[in-house]
Order: C-alpha cells, then structure tokens, then sequence
C-alpha cells in the first residue's frame, strides 16, 4: 500500500512540475497560460423533412403583429437642483457645527470602532456610553427597537459622534 502512495505522489508531483514549468515559459513568451476553447462551428441547418399525407396541412394564420408600445420618455430634469436634508443634524457647539466622527474612540480604553449606522451592530461600550452621556435611557435589546425607538436611537448615535470626548 505504502508504495502505491508513494508512486501516486511522485506522479502528482510531477504534474505540479510540469505545471509551474509550463506557466513559466507561457509568461516568458507573453502568451496566456490556459489557452481558450475555440467556440464550435455552428451544425448546418437540418433540412425539413416534409411527410407525405393525404389531407393538405392547413396553412398557419396569419396574425398582425401589434405595433410596440411608445417608449416612454423620462421626466425631465429639475432646473435646480433639489437640496436633500443633511443625513444627520449635527450638534451645534457656538456658531460652527461640530464634525460627526466616522470612528469612535472608548475615552477608557483608547479602543477604537467605526461609528455604527445600526444600533444592533454598535459595540457594547458604545451602548454604555449612550446611557452614560443620557442620550438614552437604557440599552434596547433588540426585540424592543420599533421604528420609533430606532429614531431615538439614531439621534442619539449621531450625538454621540459629534462630541469631542468619544472622537478618534
């Protein structure tokens, strides 16, 4: 048996060889290494063959195709452009807006984390620190989030990211 698996190894490590040596010359030539099937010859049309009947075969009616539905133009373009609402309304500190941080940083720990965009996926200290800074008022399991308090929740995160404490 053992010499069996050994006679099989040798042969696969000689493919591998042979492999590995074939792709280097194919890359010292510039040619592509797997060489792409040619696409089959399209098979000659099979003549119809026509069966001899006594009754002649009724000729196939003939049906008006209908003319195609009009293209339907798209609605033109508004002369200004229309502004969208800021994603997030950003904490205003004095007269300049403050920056929503894209990380987070644990004043604790110096770990950081990028600033969740779901309340579910938001790390754990990130949660406490929503109770502790009173933008919440508990952490939510996820079978109490409605859309309500995912609003909430939002506001709160976005809060969060404006404050100079928790910015990376």
């Amino acid at each position: 048996m053992f010499e069996f698996w050994f006679t099989f190894t040798a042969a696969y490590l000689a493919y591998v060889g042979y492999e590995a040596h074939r792709a280097i010359q194919c890359a010292e030539k510039g040619e592509p290494v797997f060489k792409p099937k040619s696409a089959p010859a399209p098979a000659a049309p099979k003549p119809e063959i026509k069966s001899v009947s006594a009754a002649p075969a009724a000729p196939a009616p003939v049906v008006k195709a209908a003319p195609a539905p009009a293209a339907k133009k798209p609605p033109p373009a508004p002369a200004k452009p229309a502004e969208t609402p800021p994603k997030a309304t950003p904490a205003k500190v004095g007269d300049e807006p403050a920056q929503l941080a894209d990380e987070l940083r644990n004043p604790a720990t110096g770990e950081l984390a990028a600033a969740p965009g779901n309340y579910r996926f938001a790390k754990k200290w990130i949660k406490e620190a929503l109770v502790q800074e009173k933008l919440l008022d508990k952490i939510y399991k996820p079978n109490e989030l409605d859309d309500a308090t995912s609003l909430k929740v939002k506001e709160a995160i976005d809060k969060l990211r404006a404050m100079k404490k928790y910015q990376a």
